[in-house]
């Protein structure tokens, strides 16, 4: 089949798959509707194939190298609101009615819009014999009304009854697209207001100091708040970017000491640790390299998460030690962890402080793991308590 259709035909695009690579030429030939139903029956006969297509809610469709639609799974048709019969012979674009399928007689593939289209090109590709992910922008034109879908494709070559084929899966992202952009906007308009109420409550501190100490001390805890309410948003912004692979590291000499001693007051104001004494045993007096916002962000967890599982006078103890090539922070708290506790500590929502709680020690371990390329673990008994580490490289 690859020979009719690649042999003396008039290439009617240019698919390239990298720098120095030929093209890839594309044929407008197609299969009649009477030798496309051949082959929809031959698949069809195996059970096999059919039960694999509707066991996934992802919407599949198998292709011949003419690029026409031979068969597809429940899940398509349901989106697409159409019976098999609608769609059989016609080519993607033309199934999910794509405004630019229809813009020349050759239909889908034909047009310079499907020369950008990530569904066309992967399944170009995969006819020649590559497996290919990408993302595709359709707009849909249906009975005058458009729909924009975002789809993640997958296209891979298949072989059956030595016949080829491709197996081409689209998964709908058009609302994680939506959410990502919200997301973005979110952020940047809340931290600009959030911003502004904390310059503003600096300034008020000064012009109410006049009036009296109570009034200048409820400006500065409005100050401490906003700059708290910062804080928590830029994490949650950090944690987003860490999940969607989008976090930049920004990797910068810090020394230990002044920056233990640091994280440690920090802990003492932001949560209420008058019960509880925190007590540096050991930092050696070193400087690394790392990125120290995300640092930061775990160790103030470790202490955060120590002091509230600590009782009346207890100790949490920090220690910084170098090894060889690394160096490992320890935050250790007296109280022990029951062990169905300490089964699902780094899941993420998973926390013993209500079920709005749960992202800390998960965030210690996505970003000291994923991104510092350190290692996060933790012991606990009954002897010595609960210890939480981090090990990280001297260089990052």
């Amino acid at each position: 089949m690859f020979t009719v259709l690649f042999e003396d035909v008039r290439p009617i695009s240019n698919v390239y798959g990298g720098v120095g690579v030929e093209p890839y030429y594309v044929s407008t030939e197609r299969l009649n509707r009477e030798q496309v139903m051949v082959e929809y029956n031959r698949l069809t006969e195996d059970k096999l194939i059919t039960q694999l297509l509707e066991a996934s809610n992802t919407m599949f469709m198998i292709l011949n190298p003419y690029r026409q639609i031979v068969l597809a799974n429940k899940e398509l048709l349901k989106v697409l609101n159409v019976e098999t019969s609608d769609i059989i012979c016609k080519r993607p674009g033309e199934a999910l009615r794509c405004i630019h399928a229809e813009k020349l007689e050759a239909g889908c593939g034909a047009s310079g819009f499907c020369n950008e289209c990530g569904a066309f090109k992967s399944i170009i590709k995969a006819i020649h014999g590559e497996i290919v992910e990408a993302e595709c922008r359709i707009t849909s034109d249906r009975n005058g009304k458009r729909e924009a879908f975002d789809l993640a494709i997958k296209a891979q070559p298949i072989t059956y009854n030595n016949e080829n084929y491709v197996l081409l899966s689209a998964l709908d992202i058009s609302n994680k697209k939506r959410r990502e952009v919200l997301e973005r906007t979110f952020f940047h308009d809340v931290l600009n207001t959030a911003g502004g109420v904390y310059g503003l409550s600096y300034e008020l501190k000064d012009c109410l100091a006049e009036l009296g100490d109570e009034y200048y001390e409820i400006a500065d805890m409005m100050h401490v708040l906003s700059g708290k309410l910062i804080d928590e948003i830029k994490f949650q912004q950090q944690l987003l970017a860490a999940e969607n692979n989008q976090l930049l590291l920004d990797i910068r000499k810090v020394s230990l000491q002044e920056f233990i001693s640091t994280i440690i007051e920090v802990t003492r104001k932001n949560i209420d640790s008058n019960e509880v004494d925190i007590i540096l045993q050991h930092c050696d007096d070193i400087e690394i390299e790392t990125d120290s916002v995300l640092l930061q962000r775990i160790l103030l967890n470790m202490l955060k998460n120590a002091v509230e599982a600590s009782g009346i006078e207890d100790v949490v103890a920090v220690n910084v030690i170098l090894n060889e090539d690394s160096v490992r922070f320890s935050v250790n708290n007296r109280q022990y962890m029951d062990e169905s506790i300490q089964l699902q500590v780094f899941q993420r929502s998973f926390s013993t402080k209500g079920s709005d709680r749960g992202i800390g020690t998960y965030s210690m371990r996505l970003l000291g793991e994923e991104y510092l390329k350190g290692k996060v673990w933790f012991t606990s008994n009954v002897k010595e308590g609960t210890t939480f580490y981090l090990e990280i490289p001297k260089e990052g």
